[in-house]
């Protein structure tokens, strides 16, 4: 059952920095959670455009916008997934944006990836992450991460009795998410609390392998238990859309963790991981990764 609203911390990206509005930085660490605010230069239209069209059939053989559902994808190692719930996903790795869909879209998708590399370099920064450590954790580079994909979320209306997404957390370091309706809700001190819609912010989630690696350093972050209630729309009005810019390490790495005194070790194989926890939500793993 879900409780009052609660409102989260809000930032905004300034140069390479986060800097937090009424709220602290050690507040959306601890609840693993934030709104960032988009860029006044980004138009969302493109990113809703798609999620309202993926699954629809295709009009003829140049359409990108649509016939997701029977595209097999066949250089993406993730694709399209029917969910249990009443959401279907699209999910992209960022290497493939242009080839599988329109360049407008593409080009959004870009962009908030460099909107969500400078909240994660900020974060790792501000719970002690080391600078030189990023290519050992991540797998990639200090303007890159080895895994960023998007997904493409329609909540599909005629799917009643169920929620929209299943509760959990994010596998990877940071989520950084795109809604046109309400419905998000975060479990936070014993409850399930609504998160309102806020306009021209994205919500960002921290993930597992974000609490993974700085549980013992000075601020951790938490990965944030969340899930998407049933939604129905409005009469004549589309389903609930949403979609993502995810960064985390890749499927074939370890995850990595800080000791109690400072020293960085391998955790646990991330493909381990989350195989583990696919099962435990009810679904199957990626079954090309």
């Amino acid at each position: 059952m879900s409780s009052q609203s609660m409102s989260l911390p809000r930032a905004r990206v300034s140069g390479h920095a986060l800097v937090f509005r009424d709220s602290s930085l050690e507040q959306a660490l601890t609840l693993g959670a934030f709104l960032l605010e988009i860029p006044p230069a980004l138009d969302m239209g493109p990113g809703f455009e798609i999620c309202r069209n993926f699954y629809r059939p295709r009009r003829d053989a140049q359409d990108v916008l649509r016939g997701h559902r029977d595209n097999p994808h066949k250089r993406s190692r993730l694709g399209y997934e029917d969910r249990p719930n009443q959401v279907e996903q699209l999910q992209i790795e960022s290497h493939l944006w242009r080839e599988y869909f329109p360049l407008p879209t593409a080009l959004l998708l870009e962009a908030i990836k460099v909107v969500t590399l400078q909240a994660l370099r900020h974060l790792f920064e501000a719970s002690g992450v080391q600078q030189e450590h990023w290519a050992t954790i991540t797998g990639g580079t200090l303007d890159e991460t080895s895994l960023c994909y998007t997904t493409l979320n329609h909540y599909r209306s005629g799917v009643r009795g169920t929620l929209g997404i299943v509760e959990h957390t994010d596998s990877g370091f940071i989520t950084v998410i795109a809604a046109d309706q309400p419905g998000f809700e975060i479990f936070h001190q014993g409850l399930w609390r609504p998160i309102p819609l806020e306009p021209g912010c994205f919500i960002v989630n921290l993930g597992d392998a974000f609490q993974i690696l700085t549980a013992h350093l000075p601020l951790p972050g938490q990965a944030v238990l969340h899930r998407v209630i049933e939604t129905q729309p409005a009469a004549d009005g589309p389903d609930r859309s949403s979609f993502t810019v995810y960064m985390g390490p890749n499927f074939d790495m370890d995850l990595y963790q800080y000791s109690q005194s400072g020293a960085l070790q391998a955790y646990q194989s991330f493909r381990t991981f989350s195989v583990h926890k696919s099962q435990g939500m009810g679904y199957d793993f990626h079954a090309r990764v």
